[in-house]
């Protein structure tokens, strides 16, 4: 899809005004456009709310764990775990997943939860730690709603500002 140079360069703006990753506000302004024109099933279009919902508390956990110094490369776990303890968060995310939401296997988790993981990344400005062999490193996790994290090597104080 091309968008012509103008209407590009105002959603750009809009975007930054709302603190928003300029595709992820396109997207977003799109399917909230197909929502309101009655396009996208009732159903689908709650899911595709309360998956923003879900993706939009965890980055704010994430900035706000930045803002109180406590950044360290396990904020996207430590992001996850504070939601957690909200019970309606928890509930909402069980209502996504349809299902257990510490059992692995579900096809439903993974793309919520890669969602929310680059969300947070860019949220937050983050720099990813890379491995010996230049890739973005990886931990595993037991017991948690995510089974892998990427961790994180520092973050950009202007992009967690209130």
């Amino acid at each position: 899809m091309t968008l012509s140079t103008p209407v590009l360069e105002a959603l750009k703006e809009e975007a930054i005004s709302l603190r928003r990753d300029p595709y992820e506000h396109i997207q977003r302004v799109l399917a909230e456009h197909t929502i309101r024109m009655g396009f996208l099933p009732k159903q689908e279009a709650d899911m595709v709310r309360l998956m923003w919902s879900l993706v939009d508390q965890a980055v704010e956990a994430a900035k706000a764990i930045c803002r109180e110094g406590n950044f360290d490369e396990d904020v996207t776990l430590r992001a996850i775990q504070r939601v957690k303890e909200d019970p309606k968060w928890v509930q909402d995310y069980a209502a996504y997943v349809q299902d257990d939401i510490y059992k692995n296997g579900n096809p439903r988790k993974g793309p919520i939860n890669r969602e929310i993981g680059f969300r947070i990344r860019e949220g937050i400005g983050a720099v990813v730690v890379k491995g010996a062999d230049g890739k973005s490193a990886s931990k595993k996790v037991l017991g948690e709603i995510i089974q892998s994290y990427t961790p994180m090597a520092s973050f950009d104080p202007a992009a967690v500002r209130p």
